[in-house]
């Protein structure tokens, strides 16, 4: 069976907490997320990339994503 999935890049509106105390809202865009159809919705699966990507890349006290869009990669264009 051929695995069916799409390539995406992520933008998400993130408020978080440093250690610090200091709150900022900001943008986090081109995150890449595979979004494998049989595994998850296309919802949750970008979710879990800009999850995955803040934990792994920012250091933080708590965070929230408020908002996230995605869209497809086209062939070539990454």
């Amino acid at each position: 069976m051929t695995d069916r999935y799409t390539e995406l890049l992520i933008d998400v509106d993130v408020e978080m907490m440093f250690h610090c105390g200091k709150i900022e809202s900001f943008r986090i865009s081109n995150i890449p997320c595979t979004w494998v159809w049989y595994e998850s919705s296309r919802d949750a699966a970008e979710y879990w990339a800009a999850l995955d990507h803040i934990s792994e890349n920012y250091v933080f006290d708590w965070f929230t994503v408020k908002s996230w869009s995605g869209s497809p990669i086209k062939k070539g264009e990454h």
